[in-house]
């Protein structure tokens, strides 16, 4: 079995998380679980309830919508932030496609840490424009418009 990871260095490198205040990041670091996930394990369903971001310190994995594969997520990125700020069913199915390791943040944690920085709000609002933009540019040619 392979060590702990240094959770707050680990935090560090997520660029969401970048303009926080060392001692918040301390207090994240405290916070958060560190899971492990086998190559083509699933991490969250689409349609299930969910009330945690994970933060990917590790690996890669691969986002889908049913049958489509929506994207991949890299090491510094994170996913599972819509159901924690919208909560509704997890909005898409989410598998490690090589080994992972995350590190999962409960919701309410994760709201008081965006409350908490300006900056930190701002970067989240980019990365979901970022993502709904992909998402459009992805699915608009397979739309018809009646």
């Amino acid at each position: 079995m392979s060590e702990p990871i240094d959770r707050l260095n680990a935090l560090k490198t997520i660029p969401l998380l970048a303009g926080l205040p060392h001692s918040d990041l301390e207090a994240l670091a405290k916070k958060v679980i560190e899971v492990r996930h086998s190559q083509g394990s699933e991490i969250i369903k689409e349609g299930t309830a969910g009330s945690s971001v994970f933060l990917i310190i590790e690996g890669l994995c691969e986002v889908r919508r049913g049958n489509n594969k929506i994207r991949e997520l890299k090491v510094g990125e994170f996913f599972g932030e819509i159901s924690i700020l919208d909560p509704a069913p997890r909005t898409a199915t989410v598998r490690a496609v090589e080994n992972s390791v995350l590190l999962v943040l409960e919701g309410y944690d994760f709201r008081v840490a965006l409350k908490g920085s300006k900056e930190m709000s701002q970067k989240l609002i980019v990365v979901l424009a970022e993502r709904l933009r992909h998402m459009t540019d992805e699915f608009a040619p397979r739309m018809k418009i009646t």
